[in-house]
């Protein structure tokens, strides 16, 4: 289980979970779409036999 830690994001969380269980994530661009100023991007996350969807939202 990956614990809260301030000052981490959870994307190095889960790079140093993958580093310790000898598995590094893949991330995949699913779609981006929105205006240029504030799109939108879904991306899948495989780390091993486990795959994840989630949306975050960007700036330009």
């Amino acid at each position: 289980m990956l614990a809260a830690n301030p000052g981490k994001t959870p994307i190095s969380l889960l790079q140093e979970y993958g580093t310790r269980i000898g598995k590094t994530p893949g991330y995949d661009l699913l779609k981006a779409e929105g205006q240029a100023h504030q799109p939108n991007f879904t991306f899948r996350v495989t780390v091993g036999d486990i795959s994840c969807t989630g949306g975050t939202q960007g700036l330009s």
